[in-house]
């Protein structure tokens, strides 16, 4: 696989595939797909049959291993590849990726704005949908802006529980969002997510 950005998965994932053979992957389409030949390593031709590679603004339909089908929404991001949204058994879940609404002091007021513009209309697909649980970005490297993108789908989507994400070695960044911007978090409950290899039970 090649990547512009090296967070945006592990490729740690496709030892799945030992263990679970019915596994499939689903991935943004601006990831490239190597396969493996004598000359370089990468995924083999059996491996990438169980790979979806997906485009923004498309629907896809899943299945898993019982044959409940899995209903694949995908939002384009402000950045690189795409959001999902999965709808599964009358639950719904999203994922931002690193879809966010991206402002920084260094760039100008044209880029900020065209930004802004750009995340807005991404939202709208989200607007008065009930999400079960939401994975967004929450990065302290925006400064004053951090909260920006979380909030805004907070206050467009109705969600229940929201792990917040991409704040890399502060995770202090959750307690700040959960106290400075308290009385915008919509009845949501903002989950602290502290370090790798965390885990949960909710009770949906």
């Amino acid at each position: 696989m090649i990547l512009r950005h090296g967070d945006h998965f592990n490729p740690e994932i496709f030892k799945l595939y030992d263990q679970y053979p019915k596994v499939e992957y689903v991935l943004s389409s601006d990831i490239r797909i190597v396969k493996a030949n004598t000359n370089k390593p990468g995924i083999t031709e059996e491996l990438a049959e169980h790979i979806l590679s997906v485009k923004p603004h498309k629907e896809y339909q899943l299945q898993d291993s019982d044959n409940n089908v899995i209903q694949l929404h995908t939002l384009k991001s402000t950045d690189c590849g795409v959001a999902f949204l999965l709808e599964y058994q009358g639950r719904t879940i999203y994922h931002a990726g690193d879809l966010n609404h991206w402002i920084w002091r260094e760039e100008t007021k044209q880029s900020n704005n065209d930004m802004t513009a750009k995340f807005n209309q991404e939202m709208l697909l989200l607007q008065d949908k009930s999400i079960d649980i939401a994975f967004a970005p929450l990065d302290p490297r925006q400064e004053d802006w951090y909260y920006l993108g979380l909030e805004k789908l907070l206050n467009t989507a109705k969600v229940t529980y929201a792990f917040p994400m991409h704040f890399w070695d502060k995770p202090e960044i959750v307690q700040n969002f959960k106290q400075e911007r308290s009385a915008f978090l919509n009845g949501a409950e903002i989950i602290a997510v502290s370090d790798s290899g965390q885990s949960w039970t909710i009770d949906l």
